[in-house]
């Protein structure tokens, strides 16, 4: 019997360092969770090296802001057209339009043709328009050509850009697109996509902070009141 009880009290003892472990362990999850949640909004944006250069990139209000909005987009994505319906709008009333920060599109190809011949028309447009112009003829190929079943090709191209950038020629724009005149600034833009490790569109930078969830307006809004804070 005093054999059974020694065994009884030797089982006891790894027992009680387990659940001591596992407290302790409870305890350190805990804490980091707790790091993490109140770390100042990092678990909504990644910061990088530096920000996407905009110098050559079709860019809406201030050149010369201190805080500038990047989107890595593409014409035929649906969800760039929703963010360019839902988000832009908010974005421009609340900080474009007041020159305090300014918004730059970069093209991503994630459609083959369709998205090539939309970025080939973008960059056309850009350089031989007036900027009203050239953002009526984005945001209307934006929701034309990235609602879901929709075909776009030069034809639906030159019919945007004649409603919206009517002082582009539609004979050079044909031929721009066919002969693929900007095809080094897409190619450029491809290098700025794989510098920064874009992987999906809409992508939103604001300066060198990438945002997780680019349909996040109060998140994008919280980074661009820092950046103008730290910028002050």
């Amino acid at each position: 019997m005093a054999k059974n009880r020694k065994q009884t009290k030797t089982n006891k003892a790894p027992m009680k360092f387990l659940v001591a472990i596992t407290a302790l362990l409870v305890v350190v999850m805990g804490a980091l969770l707790f790091v993490v949640n109140s770390d100042g909004g990092s678990n909504s944006a990644n910061v990088h090296e530096g920000a996407p250069p905009v110098d050559e990139q079709p860019t809406y209000g201030d050149e010369n802001a201190t805080v500038s909005v990047i989107e890595f987009g593409d014409y035929k994505c649906p969800a760039c057209g929703t963010w360019d319906r839902d988000i832009f709008p908010e974005l421009q009333a609340d900080y474009l339009d007041s020159g305090d920060v300014s918004y730059s599109y970069v093209n991503y190809l994630g459609f083959r043709e369709e998205s090539l011949v939309s970025s080939l028309a973008s960059h056309k447009v850009h350089n031989d328009a007036s900027d009203e112009e050239f953002w009526d003829f984005h945001h209307e190929l934006m929701q034309t050509a990235g609602v879901q079943g929709s075909t776009i090709g030069i034809d639906e191209v030159l019919a945007i850009a004649e409603g919206t950038a009517p002082s582009v020629d539609q004979d050079e724009l044909r031929e721009s697109i066919e002969q693929q005149e900007y095809m080094s600034e897409i190619e450029r833009e491809h290098e700025m996509i794989e510098e920064f490790d874009v992987t999906g569109t809409p992508t939103i930078f604001i300066n060198d902070v990438e945002v997780s969830d680019p349909f996040d307006y109060d998140a994008i809004s919280e980074i661009i009141d820092e950046q103008l804070e730290n910028a002050s």
